[in-house]
């Protein structure tokens, strides 16, 4: 039997794993992502996460999406563990320094709600504003990295279905002579002026759907806006499943420094018995 946590940030849901022990096998993870995240037939969720020792920082996170993939970075997810890591006693204090594929990531803890700066961001590479095409689709996109990979697609209003998004950036994802690693892709609307808000849909890489929030997504949405002059620096930004808050600043002239600020809900401890073990 194995004993987690469910958690969810905005509704980007995961199944939390403390293994600072390494008693599971790491090798384990990515059969245990696709049999576990299953919706309906076992628990449910995006992605799972474990927490593991760390020799630079005080643990490392790692993410398994529903698919068995290993993704680089989650910014919800990185909400999600690091209050985790708070509650289950793994760090002593509320600031927390942990380590991922992406770079490490500072976090501060405050009851249900969390705050990560984020690996900087290099704006060397980046794509903006670049015209393609896919299945009949004509958009302009913005690629940048921010942890994993992203496409930054803005449009005035939302004019299709969640099953026309689904299957459009699904065709974009798999453009993998733009994207060779694939990418998250982002249709973003924006509201208002400098000051206002930008609503993101996202259709997240490793998961294969859309997702009701993505934090890297929502950070990259605000990267893209600010350098093509549609946001400031902050700016709220909303997905279906609620709201991130982003913050920028320059460390140079093509260094961002990313801070995302959200919820991270802790919904169960549980354990899995062994008629759901891995197949």
């Amino acid at each position: 039997m194995l004993t987690c946590a469910k958690m969810n940030s905005n509704g980007n849901d995961f199944i939390v794993i403390n293994n600072m022990d390494k008693k599971v096998d790491s090798a384990n993870f990515p059969k245990m992502a696709i049999n576990y995240c299953r919706r309906r037939e076992a628990i449910g969720a995006d992605g799972i996460l474990v927490a593991e020792p760390s020799d630079c920082a005080n643990f490392k996170m790692r993410l398994f999406n529903r698919d068995g993939s290993e993704g680089e970075m989650c910014g919800n997810g990185s909400r999600c563990i690091a209050r985790f890591a708070f509650e289950k006693g793994i760090v002593k204090t509320e600031n927390i320094v942990f380590e991922t594929i992406g770079g490490n990531v500072h976090a501060v803890v405050v009851k249900d709600k969390v705050t990560v700066s984020l690996a900087p961001v290099s704006l060397n590479g980046i794509v903006l504003d670049k015209p393609a095409s896919v299945k009949g689709f004509n958009f302009s996109y913005t690629f940048l990295t921010v942890g994993v990979p992203h496409v930054v697609i803005f449009e005035e209003k939302r004019s299709r279905t969640d099953d026309e998004y689904r299957e459009i950036g699904k065709a974009i994802r798999n453009r993998l002579d733009l994207f060779p690693e694939g990418a998250n892709i982002n249709f973003v609307v924006p509201k208002g002026n400098l000051e206002g808000d930008l609503n993101v849909l996202t259709y997240e890489r490793g998961v294969e759907d859309l997702t009701l929030s993505c934090g890297t997504g929502s950070t990259a949405s605000a990267i893209a806006s600010l350098l093509l002059g549609i946001s400031g620096p902050k700016v709220n930004v909303w997905n279906p499943g609620g709201l991130n808050k982003v913050s920028l600043n320059f460390e140079t002239v093509n260094i961002i420094l990313p801070k995302l600020e959200g919820g991270a809900v802790y919904v169960a401890d549980f354990t899995i018995v062994d008629e759901l073990k891995v197949k």
